[in-house]
């Protein structure tokens, strides 16, 4: 006869039935807050309160815990968009699956260069199916030449996972509430006519290419360093390139980018930088020439729309890969976002007087998540995009808000 060991015996009395969810729920809250390379499986185990050998009964590696918790939060939202039918409905499913977790578009953001090739194209193609599901749902109710409905229920993805990249800064009881007014008016908005389109794309309407080495490189070789870099994050992952990666496409050795950046890491803080120099300075431009704040809001959502698109590499960037910066890098650029976003909360107070400073905020962030949200999918982006972004995302600064 075979005795246990007296603290496996004690495990094995002791271990709650579904002791494997609570590791998974903890492994995606880790992954979520600190990133998946930061986090041990030590970590996970510590947070569940258990040993190490216990946890691999059940998972034999950090890698097969992402794809878990991958699989976990796709799963909800595939079970919201089954059998789609009125796009309302399916809208407010959505929004209940993502009132339950935040992790999926933080970690397919970020993280999903740590799973392997065949599992990571298995997940991108279930994504698009939860996307196509919901475009279906509104195509049914949309009158003809309104916003694409690909666009709208990317949009209503986009918003709706926005609270897992920053929270809301209303109470927790009103987050859903604002959630619900944002969707609901993203879908009204989309099922009606478009409003009046641009004439034409501008030059700074086209996306930066996906590939760092098309088109000209900038002379200064510090530029073009930053340039290239900042694409190579977005479409790679911040741990998936190196000097040496960065080096090549702008024809330099990989250690000559020490003459220009102190680190790979002062790299994505400089790129990070420039992006809201580039915000402030079209924000200064805006509020000098707007006769109210309806009109300054109207322009603003115009410039956003357009530098999303056309650098959404920053965008990305952004999203994807501050939880490598430290504690002071995150403050300053945290505080840069608190004020840039606070002179849009302003506009929108000033243009709806009811509304607290926190629902007001809310609806800016939203709005600006949206707007993020869709010109980070590839097959999105082109001429029409900054104007249905516009369209739908000033329907989510005036969504209107139940008590």
């Amino acid at each position: 006869m075979t005795t246990l060991p007296a603290e496996a015996a004690a495990d094995r009395r002791t271990r709650p039935k579904d002791r494997k969810q609570h590791i998974l729920a903890k492994a995606a809250e880790l992954f979520r807050t600190s990133g998946y390379a930061a986090v041990a499986m030590s970590d996970i185990a510590a947070g569940v309160g258990i040993g190490p050998s216990a946890l691999y009964r059940h998972y034999r590696n950090k890698q097969e815990l992402l794809v878990a918790a991958f699989d976990e939060a796709l799963s909800r939202y595939e079970a919201a968009v089954r059998d789609a039918g009125d796009p309302f409905e399916v809208a407010h499913n959505v929004v209940g699956i993502a009132a339950e977790s935040q992790t999926l578009d933080v970690l397919w953001s970020r993280d999903k260069g740590h799973i392997g090739p065949a599992a990571r194209a298995d997940l991108r193609l279930r994504i698009v199916d939860v996307s196509e599901a919901l475009t279906a749902a509104i195509e049914k109710e949309a009158v003809p030449g309104a916003v694409p409905a690909r666009v709208a229920a990317w949009s209503v993805l986009a918003i709706v996972n926005w609270p897992g990249h920053k929270p809301l800064p209303v109470p927790p009881g009103d987050r859903d509430r604002m959630l619900s007014a944002a969707v609901r008016a993203t879908v009204e908005s989309a099922l009606g006519p478009q409003s009046t389109p641009d004439a034409g794309a501008r030059v700074t309407d086209e996306p930066v290419p996906m590939d760092p080495g098309a088109g000209l490189l900038p002379v200064a070789r510090r530029e073009a360093v930053l340039n290239a870099a900042v694409t190579m994050f977005a479409v790679h992952g911040y741990a998936n390139v190196s000097l040496d990666d960065i080096g090549e496409v702008v024809g330099i050795a990989g250690p000559s980018v020490y003459n220009h950046f102190a680190s790979k890491r002062e790299l994505l803080v400089c790129g990070l930088n420039r992006a809201f120099e580039a915000m402030w300075l079209e924000l200064g431009q805006v509020l000098s020439r707007s006769a109210d704040a309806e009109q300054a809001l109207d322009d603003l959502l115009a410039c956003y729309t357009r530098f999303a698109q056309a650098h959404w590499d920053l965008i990305v960037v952004s999203l994807s890969h501050s939880v490598v910066l430290d504690d002071d890098e995150m403050m300053a650029l945290g505080r840069n976002y608190q004020d840039y976003v606070g002179e849009w909360r302003r506009l929108v107070q000033m243009c709806r007087p009811g509304l607290r400073a926190d629902e007001a905020q809310s609806l800016v962030d939203l709005a600006l998540g949206l707007i993020d949200g869709v010109v980070r999918v590839d097959g999105l982006r082109g001429p029409a995009l900054p104007g249905h972004a516009r369209q739908l995302a000033k329907a989510v600064l005036y969504a209107p808000l139940s008590s």
